[in-house]
């Protein structure tokens, strides 16, 4: 059975490069931004994995992820945050939740694929699903 990931992502051009690259492998849902991300998981299943963006419009990714870790059902949902933001480990040192990985924008698919891999045969949340 295919693992999920919610892709939290408001660019459509990255959301299809990013479906392309890992629809093969893994089943992909699609959220322009994190309201429309907290929409999908109160309605659906819970992914094994969040790949969000940094940057978006309606909820951004700060305000997102720190709904998600607050968050009981959510919080323990692995999440990769990919960002164009030279400074987003900077925005990110002084946060009181982690994140499994940043990676910057743009990235390289094969990266992404292996770092995906080794969160999700790492996580013992995606043991519980």
């Amino acid at each position: 059975m295919k693992k999920k990931i919610l892709l939290v992502e408001d660019e459509p051009t990255i959301q299809r490069l990013l479906h392309f690259i890992l629809a093969k492998e893994f089943h992909v849902q699609a959220a322009g931004n994190g309201y429309e991300a907290f929409l999908w998981l109160e309605s659906q299943e819970i992914p094994d994995l969040i790949i969000m963006d940094w940057m978006m419009p309606q909820m951004d990714g700060k305000s997102f992820l720190k709904y998600l870790k607050i968050s009981g059902l959510y919080s323990d949902i692995p999440v990769i945050v990919l960002s164009a933001s030279e400074s987003i480990a900077e925005e990110m040192d002084g946060l009181s939740y982690a994140v499994d990985t940043c990676l910057q924008k743009p990235f390289d698919p094969i990266v992404l694929k292996e770092t995906i891999e080794n969160i999700l045969n790492t996580s013992t949340y995606g043991v519980l699903n």
